[in-house]
């Protein structure tokens, strides 16, 4: 009788901390909640009043500043960068521009010293004009740097592609393969776009052919519109990319020559200025001694 009556107790008891698990634990959200959410915008983090002002007023200037930004888009495109953020850095770096002499006038007005207005505002402007351009040049110094090196990855896709081709592989086998073997942001770029082709059910050429003109890259161009040919009319594409990847190697090495040349040229101003100082710096003295006599 024990036994049995100390079985009927530990199930009752089991029973207990089950049902008071269930009503003190918290309750389950529910499915269609949970997918709504995934949905909603998320109500922390995001820019504040001042914030979008600011981005407002930069993309109005912008705008009425440059009546073509396709340039602009594809130098932001290749850069990884957006409008709003640029617009945002140039309105920026024209007001802390602007504001600096004004800052500085105001400490040597603190101390004493007298500046004429004319000459701050005039100062201001500059700065103010220096800093609102200042991140274009820092945008186009970047863009060109990363389409040179969009170009170098692009000769090695092409080598790739030509592997593959010469391995038997098809055209668009060739162009998905050579894409996912490679790293970095090109290779990315190139990854991103033939598998939106893929899934969207359109040829990879023209996939290509976008991504060149949104990078500003006529090399990517003319590789989509080699491999268009060859995939419509049954061209013979590999020969075409061999030569392409050939050409492309040879511009590369011509071009790191010259930059390499350019470099020496550099290097020799600062000698020249380095012995031009040093023969000043013997040569004062004697000059010294003989205008005094």
């Amino acid at each position: 009788m024990i036994l049995p009556a100390m079985l009927a107790g530990a199930t009752v008891g089991a029973g207990l901390l089950v049902a008071a698990k269930g009503v003190f634990a918290p309750s389950l959200p529910r499915l269609d909640r949970r997918l709504a959410e995934l949905y909603e915008p998320v109500p922390d983090g995001g820019p504040s009043t001042a914030q979008r002002r600011w981005q407002a007023w930069a993309l109005q200037l912008a705008s009425a500043g440059s009546a073509d930004l396709r340039p602009l888009r594809r130098d932001l495109a290749v850069s990884g960068m957006t409008l709003e953020r640029h617009a945002v850095a140039k309105l920026t770096y024209a007001v802390a521009g602007a504001g600096l002499p004004l800052a500085v006038a105001a400490v040597w007005s603190a101390a004493g010293i007298t500046v004429p207005l004319g000459g701050i505002a005039f100062v201001a402007m500059l700065c103010g004009i220096g800093g609102y351009f200042l991140p274009d040049l820092l945008l186009a110094r970047r863009a060109a740097q990363r389409r040179r090196d969009f170009r170098y990855a692009l000769s090695l896709f092409l080598d790739l592609v030509v592997i593959v081709l010469a391995g038997g592989g098809g055209v668009e086998t060739a162009l998905h393969d050579a894409a996912g073997a490679g790293s970095g942001w090109a290779f990315n770029e190139l990854r991103r776009a033939l598998h939106a082709a893929r899934l969207q059910r359109s040829s990879p050429w023209s996939a290509l052919t976008r991504l060149g003109e949104n990078l500003g890259s006529p090399e990517l161009i003319e590789l989509s519109s080699s491999v268009e040919l060859a995939g419509t009319s049954g061209a013979r594409v590999r020969e075409s990319l061999r030569a392409k990847a050939i050409s492309a190697r040879d511009h590369e090495l011509a071009e790191a020559e010259s930059e390499a040349l350019a470099a020496s040229e550099r290097m020799g101003a600062p000698m020249v200025a380095m012995f031009v100082g040093l023969i000043l710096l013997i040569g004062y003295p004697a000059m010294a001694v003989v205008l005094a006599l």
